[in-house]
């Protein structure tokens, strides 16, 4: 099916979705946060994008860069060849187009274990770093690809006078992970290496470089395992050094600790304190990982990363591999998110969001400046629930209900869903994971009617992702049958959503907010709620368009953990349109109050002030009760 930008629900309600979002991102900044400028007006008129993670389904070692020409090229660990692909947006990199760039020869001394690849642009060529051996794991050393001309798509060569591109420094000791820092108009290599000959633990090296593919000094060690988190696994490991610069020219090397298979792989940070980088003291280490897991999300192992900015130069984002989920060892995708700086320069990761978050695009993807508004009446059914022949149930803690339905792989197996909704027009969205490499299917029966053939593009095993298809529900209760079609794929659970929807959802997250701060929770819509809003000016604004002028009803989910009641003043574009009240709940519980607002034909601003107390906002809906005379 034809691929498309879509907010995509995962919700678990009958009537109100509760699993939905965002990310903390800045609307209207250029507009002035007082209740006197609530009509200004609107310089776009539509929703900003969304996207989900994961961008690529399968993959580990993500490095991408945006180049001069506006496209954004990335590479990942392959393990035969280098790969690079070209997209214009970020959020677009698991469907953009690729091209292999390079092939060893069968017998080149670094045709195997081709790893972590990466691409530098350097005097008006491409250079691309990757790790690989003869077939021996344990030789691995750094290459490098010089292109032939600016094309990042090749052809390429190894550098002249090199041997098959091999860059060492005097030890040639085993090598991967290599990158390069440009420090003062010089020039260094760095990367993660052995001590000696043995496998027990992996350092991070320095060097000098007298041209791209020459180290001209001593390697110097800069970091070493040395502190807990650091120490998971054996052999102990730091690998993956990233260069990050803030605006003042700081220096930092953000890198992998602990094996790269535990669920506690994680991000270290070095920063460069001293003039000289060939000087071990001039790097001082974060006493504390600066990305790590997040179990209360199902996200584990996040590491090895590269930094690229927004395409309008707007926004920092780190791409990074995880893993699938807890215990998934080297079953990884590639997954981004939108990251800011503290007030002394230092780099702020936050931490990792869970995969189905829905975030806003990268600035420049998107013009829209209005709040998506999402569905806000979804039928959903777990697959682990329906009546399943001849395949099997699988626990999974990536699958939304922790377990998914695997192995239809017989011209028998089927899973029905039994469904009761309401008679009329429906979308489908099928929750699938396909890592077949290619294009798969599921026939799909209503009732015993056949109806199309549900076709799944390949994204990778356990990265779940959306296929859609409309159909017709006329009785009281239904039978919607997934057989078995071409090659195979896993389903999660599927969503019917009426054609004709009342009720439109909105997050606090995706609003504008002001004086308060975003924040993960596993209890939220979308895993993410608006929290903190202590200060007098603390509030949020929701843009939004409606067709057509009227009453409506907005209902609040948010969760009040003070002693007594909390209140807000609620304006609807200049209008006061009353105070809502939020009773204690205590912070860990949902409820909802609600307020009536009246709101004009196309766009409007609806703003939540701090009153009185305190209290978390997760959603709000809206729901027209009349229209004005």
């Amino acid at each position: 099916m034809k691929k498309k930008k879509l907010y995509k629900l995962t919700t678990a309600a009958l009537l109100l979705p509760f699993i939905l979002g965002g990310s903390p991102q800045e609307l209207l900044a250029s507009e002035p946060a007082n209740n006197t400028s609530l009509n200004s007006a609107f310089s776009k008129k539509e929703a900003f994008e969304l996207f989900k993670n994961p961008v690529v389904g399968e993959g580990a070692d993500p490095w991408v860069v945006k180049h001069t020409d506006g496209y954004y090229y990335y590479t990942q660990t392959t393990g035969n060849n280098i790969t690079i692909w070209k997209s214009k947006n970020l959020s677009d990199l698991g469907q953009a187009e690729k091209k292999v760039v390079w092939t060893p020869d069968p017998d080149a001394p670094n045709a195997h274990h081709m790893w972590a690849p990466e691409m530098h642009f350097i005097d008006g060529k491409w250079y691309i770093y990757f790790a690989g051996s003869a077939g021996d794991m344990g030789k691995q050393r750094m290459y490098v690809l010089e292109s032939e001309g600016s094309d990042p798509f090749g052809p390429y060569h190894h550098p002249e006078g090199t041997d098959f591109g091999k860059i060492t420094d005097p030890s040639d000791k085993w090598a991967i992970d290599g990158t390069i820092l440009e420090y003062k108009n010089e020039l260094y290599f760095v990367w993660s290496g052995w001590e000696g000959d043995v496998n027990v633990s992996q350092h991070l090296y320095i060097a000098p470089l007298e041209n791209p593919w020459t180290i001209s000094g001593e390697r110097v060690e800069i970091s070493r395992p040395e502190l807990s988190w650091e120490k998971n696994g054996f052999p102990l490991i730091n690998e993956g050094p990233q260069i990050l610069k803030n605006k003042q020219g700081k220096v930092f090397i953000v890198y992998s600790a602990s094996g790269s298979w535990t669920d506690d792989y994680c991000l270290g940070m070095l920063t460069l304190n001293g003039k000289d980088p060939l000087n071990p003291d001039s790097w001082a280490k974060n006493p504390t990982p600066v990305f790590e897991k997040n179990p209360a999300l199902g996200v584990y192992g996040p590491g090895h990363n590269s930094f690229v900015k927004s395409p309008d130069g707007k926004e920092d984002w780190i791409v990074y591999h995880a893993a699938k989920f807890k215990g998934a060892g080297w079953n990884r995708n590639v997954r981004m998110q939108k990251f800011s700086w503290n007030e002394d320069g230092t780099p702020n990761f936050g931490v990792p969001v869970a995969a189905d978050t829905l975030l806003r695009v990268p600035s420049g993807e998107s013009t829209g400046r209005l709040t998506p508004h999402l569905l806000g009446v979804v039928f959903k059914y777990e697959a682990e629930q329906a009546t399943v022949n001849n395949a099997k149930i699988v626990d999974n803690t990536s699958a939304s209900g922790g377990a998914k339905v695997g192995y239809i792989d017989f011209q028998d197996s089927f899973i029905e869903f039994n469904v009761q909704v309401p008679a009329g027009e429906y979308t489908m969205k099928v929750r699938y994971a396909n890592g077949m490499g290619a294009e798969s299917s599921h026939y799909v029966t209503i009732n015993g009617q056949d109806q199309e053939e549900l076709t799944y593009e390949s994204f990778g095993w356990d990265s779940w992702k959306e296929v859609e298809m409309d159909l017709t529900l006329n009785q009281e209760e239904n039978k919607i049958r997934l057989s078995k079609g071409k090659l195979y794929a896993e389903i999660d659970s599927i969503e019917l959503i009426p054609k004709e929807q009342s009720v439109y959802k909105y997050e606090a997250e995706h609003a504008k907010v002001e004086n308060a701060e975003i924040a993960n929770d596993p209890t939220s819509s979308n895993y993410q709620k608006v929290e903190k809003m202590d200060d007098e000016d603390s509030q949020i604004t929701f843009p939004i368009q409606v067709p057509e002028a009227g009453v409506y009803e907005l209902q609040v989910r948010y969760a009040n953990g003070t002693t007594s009641p909390s209140t807000h003043q609620v304006y609807a574009n200049d209008e006061l349109a009353g105070s809502i009240s939020y009773q204690h709940t205590g912070w860990d519980n949902w409820e909802f109050a609600s307020v009536k607002v009246k709101l004009k034909e196309g766009v409007n601003r609806i703003s939540f002030l701090k009153d009185e107390g305190l209290v978390d906002l997760d959603y709000v809906t809206l729901k027209r009760l009349d229209s004005i005379e």
